[in-house]
């Protein structure tokens, strides 16, 4: 599930990049889909910290089956084309979650973008309904507590996860009423072809990264026709069982954490360097376990749970990136040794005192698009023995594994796993061979649900190749202008 953000480092991010002081009307050019459906209107005004970007806000239907019901409001940023005499057209932009917002990544584009997309498209990002910008799903009661926990060893413990995750969602529908049932995908979806009437625009292009791929795909599904070339970097495939989503993504953070180990001990930029890294982890995991880690400013001090589901996210980029240096390998092995030196704050999963808005719209979405397996302890227990089978270290860390948060969640999924039939849309998927987060098979999965599709394959680590790779970063220019690719297309690291 998570370009997917990273769930217990959301708290940190939440605040630098967001576009809240910008100013937001509506108005302006009007679009319908015909004489039933409601006109979708945008005023653009500028950025205020990013003058050559346009923000507005669109109001949409807050629940599709009734377009002329009630309303919500979506932050959107567009960055027109720098080259509009070569312009192909717009480019919808998700970068993955669920629980990030594209707008903040179009007011930095120079960032985010290559110079050849920024020429040739207009770049349109949206903060997805119940996220950031857009009307928010604001709880009151905490999802984090400082007893809270993903593994629960004992049946009070699993008792005791259930009848928070219920309380937590009924705690929501109280405060944000029927958003919370209308956050899965589709209804993003939909929301995006909103955007496309009331931007004039007769198709549109995607580049969807991570979560992004699955709304990609839906939008693709629903509005073939509307969609004239789509890149998927880092390929959710939306069509699996919970177990066998989770089987594959355990195996596929241990792989990277065996990488990690494996590159460490010879790098200088590894702070464990000339040690035994899985041993070193281990027995980390183990002390932390007894004997929680103080974390300055932290809910609670630092378990080996929080120090393996840190870990998990702290191997998305092998080197720096766009998100800084600490998450990198080279960070993760600096939060281990300052864990080892008695600061867990590398891996402290919130702050004290602090609103959890971020986890509440992430949870909010991925509720209702997954359906949970584990519904008795026995079950918890199989799952438990599943994690510590396939991944001796990590012990099942991994992003489905939160789905154990939708247990007994009090609104059932709207939008389960299922296959999807993508016609007459020219796509790229790109995928790493080692992505911590999303396993290699995932692309080939998907591609098989998308009739004529592209599959370039990345040999290296991390979790998308956006950010990291100027090979993927050409593929993905060249098929969004041209809409054709090299079969089979390898690149390298």
């Amino acid at each position: 599930m998570i370009g997917r953000i990273i769930f217990q480092h959301l708290w940190r991010s939440a605040g630098g990049a967001s576009l809240a002081s910008v100013l937001l009307i509506v108005g302006g050019a009007q679009a319908s889909a015909d004489p039933g459906q409601p006109r979708f209107t945008i005023a653009w005004s500028a950025c205020e910290k990013s003058p050559q970007t346009q923000c507005g806000t669109l109001k949409v239907p807050l629940d599709w089956s009734k377009p002329s019901g009630a309303t919500i409001s979506l932050a959107v940023a567009r960055r027109p084309a720098k080259d509009p005499q070569h312009r192909v057209g717009t480019l919808f932009f998700n970068p993955g979650g669920p629980g990030d917002g594209a707008a903040k990544y179009i007011a930095d584009a120079e960032t985010i973008f290559t110079p050849t997309l920024i020429e040739r498209f207009d770049l349109v990002g949206m903060d997805p309904r119940g996220i950031e910008n857009s009307s928010q799903v604001r709880c009151t009661v905490p999802l984090i507590t400082p007893e809270s926990t993903l593994f629960p060893k004992t049946e009070q413990q699993f008792q005791q996860l259930r009848q928070h995750n219920r309380e937590v969602g009924l705690n929501c529908l109280e405060e944000a009423g029927e958003l919370v049932r209308h956050m899965d995908t589709v209804s993003v979806a939909r929301d995006h072809e909103a955007l496309r009437l009331a931007l004039g625009e007769n198709n549109i292009n995607w580049l969807g990264i991570s979560y992004g791929t699955q709304l990609a795909a839906n939008y693709a599904q629903l509005y073939p026709t509307r969609t004239r070339a789509m890149v998927l970097d880092a390929a959710l495939e939306h069509s699996q069982s919970e177990v066998h989503q989770v089987s594959g993504e355990i195996m596929a953070a241990e792989d990277s954490f065996n990488r990690f180990a494996d590159w460490c001990p010879t790098q200088e930029a590894c702070a464990l360097r000339g040690q035994d890294v899985r041993a070193v982890f281990d027995r980390l995991v183990e002390q932390a376990d007894r004997n929680p880690i103080p974390a300055e400013g932290a809910l609670r001090p630092v378990t080996g749970e929080d120090i393996r589901m840190g870990t998990k996210g702290l191997l998305r980029f092998k080197e720096p990136s766009i998100y800084g240096p600490d998450l990198s390998w080279a960070g993760l092995s600096r939060a281990l040794q300052k864990a080892i030196d008695g600061d867990g704050s590398g891996f402290a999963v919130a702050p004290a005192g602090a609103p959890q808005y971020g986890y509440h719209g992430l949870l909010g979405n991925a509720c209702l698009d997954y359906a949970p397996q584990v519904h008795t302890y026995q079950e918890m227990q199989q799952r438990l023995e599943l994690g510590r089978q396939l991944a001796p270290h990590l012990q099942g860390a991994s992003e489905t594994w939160q789905a154990n948060f939708c247990i007994d969640w009090p609104v059932k999924p709207v939008n389960p796993p299922k296959t999807l039939n993508v016609r007459g849309v020219p796509t790229l998927i790109i995928q790493a061979v080692h992505d911590p987060s999303i396993p290699y098979a995932w692309a080939h999965g998907l591609a098989a649900q998308i009739d004529g599709s592209a599959l370039l394959t990345r040999t290296g680590d991390g979790h998308t190749s956006i950010y990291t790779s100027d090979c993927a970063k050409s593929a993905m220019d060249a098929f969004l202008i041209e809409r054709r690719s090299e079969a089979n297309r390898i690149c390298e690291g």
